[in-house]
């Protein structure tokens, strides 16, 4: 170790000191180097002032999103590495669990940037903590400036749900990359080249270069000649601090004693060390023994047992008969005595502190009440027991001696392979005959004479260190935990003492003192440091001393070796101590394509990369679909930075591992790599051996002359890797034929590239080694050869050693400039263009050549790319080319699905190896792209098919050409301008190129977008999945399929888009009669029309369907009213329903304007009188209900429906006039969404309906009600000229609007809840029927009785609409049941888990012969359906259910209001919040979705359906009509 105070003393034999060379130097780092270190000694100040003004030149934001319950630090708590100084946000997503729950954020991060940084001394992360205000559906913003470099820590603190426990969430990491400032100019991470050397062999310190700005740091150990190691050797690990390594020294000693009896030996063959270790373990190990280190001393155990077991024994009750001893043993005690020999091995045994012989002994207090306690023990008598005792005693010892056995096989087994290694293996040392210098085996320990306080001495053993193969870093090797230096798994270093600190500075305090002033003083004068066996030091001694370190220097590079064997070890070091980079070797890549292969994947990004594009002035947040604003850069985990060298100091060089002739290819890939790079001294020279660390005594030789072998060339490429990183090369792309490696080195804002070809070398030239490419492709023009060489001669034969120099081999090197190369190297074969690579033939290139050559892009392209760039700044042309778009332009610009497309005369876009992309619009790339620009997937099968054609350009603009649509013709000319310039690029340039002009389009049409819908949609107060939705929205509405066919009576009142219409879902429903169906449509209009603003829309589609009302009821499937079927009871009531918020939402003009609406009727009850108001046709259905509803489906057959029986073709309705239900359809129809009929012949499952729900289902009461209620009021109010409706055919009783809704009230909770069976009597309930309780009936009356008791999720829609029909504690109870049953992760089950019709899983494709899943017929019996959890949601709210109803049936972790909520309503604050919560996963979803939406339907638990729409209406619908009713509530109490 270099002592603090006297640098010029080297008593470490093992560090090296770096040379950094950072502009124009040599790999000598000669004087010409202009940022040398001029001086040992650095001004702080100038670095800090620099650091000052590096900082206020860039603020950029980095984001960190919380995951879990909004605690815990996502990619399971790896640390994050801010590229640079800025300003850091930590976020909360709103619903999770903390954000309501009054979170802080605390950090280590000091507060102020000149504040001493103290590891334990945590402080709020921002004063004044939050940006924003928590309302329930925003994220919480943490943030803060980063003012300083370091790795720090933080946590999330909250109060737990009833406001007294404070909670602590995981600790995370946030590091800073250090910008290097020497002699105040800047120097970037891959800008770095630098060279280790060794002090040992530089001589007096008055002799060293100046420009020293690295050092090597020892922590874990120490020369083992430190003269303070007499003083202190509690610093090691000796006997009095380690007692445990006794008979690891016993061992040690004796190796040592036969090594110097046999000095002088040979072991030249695996025969000879055979005999030897036979020998070593009879004559050496075995009068040792070690076993007595291991075992108990049976007799000393006995004796104690005799003296102290008798007072263990409880006294005897004297009403207990006494036991016999020939009581039979029971089956219980049969393996006993194994029991208890393995429990008293586990628990029942206590090392003595001493750790001697037999120092291993029993812990009395456990035996003795374990042998009390034991039935066959406690009747023998005292002698009887002892007898016994020791025969447990010698099980005992048995286990232990049997793990003496396995480390003595250790033992032996390692010594061989050490001795075999070291004296015979060819690739080993072969250090020859046994000597004093190089001993038979190795000694563990180093002696030194310890001064004790009275003046004498003693001799003390100190563990050396070393390493283990693939051994756990986290673990000591020498601690009391491991047997490593008994069993001599450690590869020993001889010369070094390894180091104990202890868990803290109390544990050794000499220790920790000298540690810290050394790394003090070496930080005060180096900019760098490389940590020595980082990987076993440990953790928190690393991270004291790094602490002290950064607060010398702040912007000190700390770089090390980690040899753990796992990335994932790695990054926990990297992470806990704020590493900057690791050190990686060229040269232990074991081929050409491993060497290719790693100098990619230590940096750079591949070519072309997609860049995050900037926001405009004009972007806002409608655009924003994440919890990142645009321009924030969100952190994740990256590979460590590394410092690849080209080969280490204590490593084989070149021409020990390869050849000679591979130096300088070898050499020149690592100079071509996206990193810091660095060389070891004695490369350049052509050193033939690696230095011996521990016993060279020679220096390095005084270098005048740097013109001889390679060195002109090492310092022609480090000066090229400096400008590659001043100049941004940043990108790479590597490409390897044979052992010809070409490295091209892009730079994005140059747009030019460097290029290097590399013919490797590994070993001696073979035919396949010789091989060289037909031809090379150069993606660009090639500009100027910047050099070619090679090595043609090595004079390694010539080579003698010198006694006071190191000196290396003399080389001749064939080097040709600029357009010499084309004497020797290659030539052209065909020139560039945009359309074909330039080819360069290789004429003489041997392995061990390199070829040196710059290119760019031709003058035209980068012209190309300039305009294009100065198009897409200019966004506000952009703009005004949608200025007059409509939303269902955007449908078409932005969406529309492949068969939609197919529909109205076009096609989908076809990718190779992907298939058709799911929108034929924007969506549809954008998507992908963003996918893409994420991961940065460039070989994606997208990318691939723009690079190889324009079919993509040509396939966006042709289809908005040919639209027929004018408003979308500007933005079809703004993307036809911009791909003209794009393909003027390199083929390679356009997936880049292409994803910007994408993506600026498209977050273009998406703000137009959402700036037609309403406030709830794009006000402030909105969320980004509020957004999400309602971009999602238009998916389904347009202009494909006509709603109404053949009657321009009902679609020309609304315009050239009167014949749009809904799709109920994508793929399955988007065109043709399968499209437009009323339930899906009135189910959905609410959420995708209303809320959104879409009340023109709204009412065409709510118009059409009345259009082709008839029996009373609206087609289930309109097939554009050509053959519509009306064999649907629901979808009638959702259509009532839709014109109730139609009119209740527009206003009252709008209403009224609704109501007197004149609907063209498609089948009139007058033919003479087409027309009906709407306000007629609700009048009509009410009537026809009341009357009761009978008929025939029209054209009934297979040619409407081939699955259902004869009777299913009926379709019957009537009332109830004693509870005002009405009660419709049969065993053999489905009346209600739950429609699924059988298909299976096999399983007889065919033409059978799997959920009937015949009688009178629960949500069809409540809208009965509700529309009952709704046009009583409205009569009242003059809008609604119908009072009352006439009961039965014969039309004899008459109801008042206001009678029927009071009927329905009085007897609804009788008649669907199911009670506590206590209180049955109070309702109508058949107890056998009953599964469960506190929840109500699907249905009332069905034919099948039990399907009325069946727990489903339709009673949520009853719940939302009609409220007031249900008890509030009845419903917050059932709401409890439903979390717990029904919600699974995205939707909600169909049917109780508990019952025995419940299959979770859809498969319609299936056919097989079990009845309750073939062909799909458990759809509607467990599947997991979304568009119910809107429902799920708005009962929440409807009933303000933020509690449980009872203790252990909690919906969630209900949020307490904070004093962080600062609202008129907490209340409803808390409620937004909960609401939220549900939410994560949808959120999850829409942005991973390739179809931008949500899915119909999923398996068990989440599980993705095959066989269900990737996007559904009303999954989108009732999501936005849900969150607009607690966005209406805050507008209430706003205003």
């Amino acid at each position: 170790m270099i002592e603090p105070d006297l640098l010029n003393k080297n008593n470490n034999s093992s560090s090296s000191n770096t040379k950094s060379n950072n502009n124009n130097s040599n790999s000598n780092n000669n004087n010409n180097v202009n940022n040398s270190m001029k001086s040992l000694n650095i001004n702080n100040n100038n670095e800090s002032q620099q650091q000052q003004q590096s900082l206020s030149a860039n603020q950029q934001i980095y984001s960190i999103t919380l995951t879990g319950n909004g605690s815990e630090p996502p990619f399971s708590a790896k640390g994050m590495v801010l590229d640079e100084l800025g300003v850091l946000r930590i976020i909360i997503p709103s619903g999770l669990e903390v954000a309501a729950s009054n979170p802080i954020i605390y950090s280590n991060y000091p507060n102020n940037p000149t504040d001493t940084f103290k590891r334990d001394q945590f402080a709020p992360f921002q004063t004044g903590n939050i940006k924003h205000e928590y309302y329930g559906n925003n994220d919480l913003i943490f943030e803060k400036k980063i003012e300083r470099y370091g790795c720090f820590d933080y946590y999330v603190e909250w109060t737990d749900r009833m406001g007294k426990t404070v909670k602590k969430g995981t600790i995370g990491t946030f590091q800073i990359n250090t910008t290097l400032l020497i002699n105040a100019k800047e120097v970037s991470g891959d800008g770095i080249v630098m060279q280790t050397v060794l002090t040992k062999c530089m001589g007096a310190i008055d002799q060293w270069e100046s420009h020293i700005n690295m050092i090597d740091l020892v922590w874990n150990h120490t020369a083992n000649n430190s003269h303070w190691l007499k003083d202190h050797p509690e610093a090691g690990y000796n006997i009095d601090n380690s007692p445990h390594l006794k008979a690891a020294i016993t061992l040690d000693d004796a190796f040592m004693e036969f090594s110097e009896k046999n000095v002088g030996m040979h072991v030249e063959s695996a025969e000879e060390l055979e005999l030897l270790v036979a020998k070593i373990k009879d004559h050496v190990i075995a009068p040792l023994k070690l076993w007595e280190f291991y075992v108990l001393d049976i007799e000393k155990e006995l004796d104690i047992f005799s003296s102290a077991y008798p007072a263990s024994v409880p006294p005897v009750d004297p009403n207990q008969p006494p036991a016999s001893p020939y009581l039979p043993m029971s089956p219980k005690n049969m393996n006993e005595s194994a029991y208890l020999v393995d429990n008293i091995f586990k628990k029942g045994m206590v090392r003595d502190p001493t750790y001697d012989r037999y120092s291993m002994h029993i812990d009395l207090n456990h035996t003795f009440q374990l042998l009390n306690n034991t039935a066959s023990f406690k009747p023998l008598t005292l002698i009887e027991k002892k007898q016994k005792y020791e025969d447990y005693l010698r099980l005992v010892n048995l286990t232990l001696y049997r793990e003496y056995d396995t480390d003595l096989a250790a033992i032996v087994q390692n010594i061989t392979e050490r001795i075999k290694y070291e004296r015979i293996a060819p690739h080993g040392p072969k250090l020859g005959e046994v000597s004093t210098r190089h001993p038979l085996i190795d000694s563990y320990f180093t002696k030194v004479d310890h001064r004790q306080a009275d003046g004498s001495q003693r001799k003390l053993h100190l563990a050396n260190n070393g390493w283990i193969f693939n051994y756990n870093p986290a673990i000591d090797f020498a601690s009391k935990d491991s047997k490593a230096y008994l069993r001599r798994d450690v590869i020993i270093w001889g010369d070094c003492v390894k180091m104990r600190y202890g868990s803290a500075p109390a544990d050794n305090p000499w220790l920790w003192d000298h540690m810290r002033q050394y790394t003090e003083r070496m930080a005060s004068i180096f900019h760098a440091i490389r940590i020595d066996n980082c990987h076993s030091t440990p953790i928190h001694v690393a991270q004291y001393l790094l602490d002290i370190a950064r607060a010398v220097r702040p912007s000190i590079y700390v770089t090390c070796e980690l040899f753990t064997g796992s990335e994932d070890a790695d990054s926990v070091f990297v992470k806990r101590l704020g590493i900057n980079s690791l050190i990686r070797e060229a040269m232990v890549a074991h081929d050409s394509s491993e060497l290719g292969r790693v100098c990619h994947r230590y940096g750079g990004r591949p070519i072309c990369s997609f860049e995050s594009i900037p926001p405009s002035s004009n972007d806002n947040n409608a655009i924003n679909f994440t919890n990142n604003q645009i321009g924030v850069k969100s952190l994740k985990p990256t590979l460590p930075p590394a410092l690849f060298m080209d080969c280490t100091h204590d490593n084989q060089t070149p021409a020990q591992k390869r050849t000679i002739k591979d130096t300088l290819p070898n050499a020149a890939i690592v100079a071509m790599t996206v990193s810091a790079i660095g060389s070891t001294r004695g490369y350049d020279e052509i050193y033939p051996h690696t230095i011996d660390l521990v016993n060279e005594k020679r220096i390095y030789q005084v270098q005048n002359d740097i013109n001889n072998g390679i060195q002109p060339l090492k310092s022609l490429l480090n000066n090229l890797h400096l400008e590659l990183s001043n100049n941004k090369y940043t990108e790479v792309h590597i490409h390897q034929e044979h052992n010809v490696i070409l490295v091209q080195r892009f730079s994005p804002s140059l747009n030019k590239s460097i290029f290097l070809l590399a013919h490797t070398c590994f070993s001696e030239q073979k035919p396949e080694d010789i091989k060289l490419p037909d031809v090379i492709q150069i993606p660009c023009k090639l500009t100027e050869f910047i050099c070619g060489a090679n090595i043609t001669n090595s004079y390694q034969d010539h080579w003698n050693r010198d006694q006071n120099y190191l000196t290396g081999v003399h080389l001749d090197v064939d080097t040709r400039y600029g357009d010499r190369v084309y004497e020797k190297y290659c030539y052209v074969e065909s020139e560039y263009n945009l359309h074909h690579n330039l080819h360069l033939k290789l004429k003489e290139f041997p392995p061990g050549s390199i070829l040196l050559f710059r290119g760019e892009i031709p003058k035209e392209c980068n012209q190309a790319i300039n305009q294009l760039n100065g198009v897409l700044e200019e966004r506000k042309k952009l703009e005004q080319t949608l200025e007059k778009v409509s939303l269902i332009d955007l449908n078409i610009l932005i969406f529309r699905h492949h068969d939609e497309e197919k529909a109205v005369g076009g096609g989908g876009y076809n990718v190779a190896n992907f298939g058709f992309l799911p929108y034929c619009g924007l969506q549809g790339f954008a998507t992908i792209l963003n996918q893409v620009s994420e991961w940065n997937d460039l070989g994606h099968p997208l990318c691939n098919n723009i690079r190889e054609g324009d079919w993509a350009m040509d396939y966006i603009v042709q289809r908005l050409l040919v639209s027929g649509r004018n408003n979308l013709q500007g933005i079809a000319k703004w993307l036809a301008d911009c791909f003209v310039l794009v393909k003027r690029l390199p083929r390679h340039f356009i997936p880049k190129y292409f994803h910007q002009v994408v993506t600026i389009a498209y977050r273009a049409a998406v703000d137009k977008a959402i700036t037609l819908m309403s406030p709830f949609v794009n006000s402030r107060e909105s969320s980004w999945f509020v957004r999400a939705l309602a971009l999602s929205s238009l998916e389904f509405y347009g202009t494909v399929t006509p709603l109404i066919a053949h009657h321009p009576e009902v679609t020309d009142p609304f315009g050239p888009d009167g014949n749009a219409s809904m799709a109920a879902g994508l793929p399955h429903f988007c065109a043709g009669y399968m499209r437009a169906w009323g339930r899906d449509t009135f189910i959905s209009l609410r959420g995708l029309m209303l809320t959104t603003g879409r009340l023109d829309e709204a009412k065409q589609l709510i118009i059409g369907f009345a259009s082709s009302l008839r029996f009373g009821l609206i087609p289930n499937l309109l097939d554009s009213g050509t053959r519509p079927r009306y064999n649907s009871r629901d979808s009638v009531w959702w259509w009532i329903k839709s014109v109730q918020d139609y009119c209740e939402m527009g206003g009252e003009v709008r209403a009224n304007d609704m109501l007197n609406y004149r609907v063209f009727r498609i089948f009139p009850n007058d033919q003479s009188s087409p027309y009906s108001t709407v306000h007629d046709i609700l009048h009509e259905i009410m009537q026809s209900h009341a009357r009761g509803i009978h008929f025939r489906e029209p054209h009934a057959g297979r040619e409407i429906d081939d699955r259902m029986k004869d009777e299913g073709f009926n379709v019957d309705i009537d009332i109830n006039p004693a509870t005002g239900f009405l009660y419709g359809g049969n065993l053999y129809n489905c009346g209600t969404w739950m429609d699924k009929m059988g298909e299976s012949t096999k399983a007889r499952n065919y033409g059978d309906p799997a959920t009937p729900r015949d009688g009178a289902p629960i949500e069809i009461t409540a809208m009965v009600y509700v529309t009952a209620k709704w046009l009583a009021a409205i009569n009242k109010t003059g809008q609604f000229k119908y009072a009352s409706v006439k009961l039965g055919a014969d039309e004899k009783i008459e109801w008042t609007y206001s009678q029927w809704a009071d009927t329905i009230k009085a007897n609804f909770e009788k008649q669907y809840y199911i009670p506590s069976s206590s209180d049955d009597k109070k309702y109508n309930i058949n107890s056998s029927f009953v599964r469960r309780r506190y929840i109500y009936k699907d249905t009332v009356g069905s034919k099948n009785s039990y399907s009325d008791y069946q727990f489903r999720p339709n009673q949520l829609v009853a719940m939302a609409f009609a409220p007031e029909l249900f008890t509030r504690d009845y419903v917050l109870r059932t709401l409890d049941i439903t979390k717990q049953s029904l919600i699974g992760p995205l939707g909600v089950r169909t049917l109780d888990p508990n019952d025995t019709d419940y299959h979770a899983n859809y498969n319609n494709s299936l056919d097989n012969d079990y009845r309750p899943t073939a062909k799909g017929f458990n759809y509607h019996n467990g599947p997991e359906w979304l568009w119910l959890y809107g429902f799920f949601l708005e009962s929440l709210v409807k009933f303000n259910h933020l509690y449980p109803s009872t203790p252990n049936q909690s919906l969630s972790p209900s949020p307490i209001p904070s004093p962080l909520i600062i609202s008129p309503s907490s209340s409803l604050i808390s409620m937004t919040h909960l609401v939220e919560s549900f939410l994560q996963r949808h959120k999850s979803y829409i942005l991973q979705s390739s179809y931008f939406s949500l899915p119909e339907l999923t398996n068990r638990d989440g599980a993705h359906c095959r066989d269900g729409c990737d996007a559904q209406a009303w999954s989108i619908a009732t999501l936005l009509a849900s969150l607009n009713v607690l966005f209406q509530q805050k507008q209430q109490i706003h205003h």
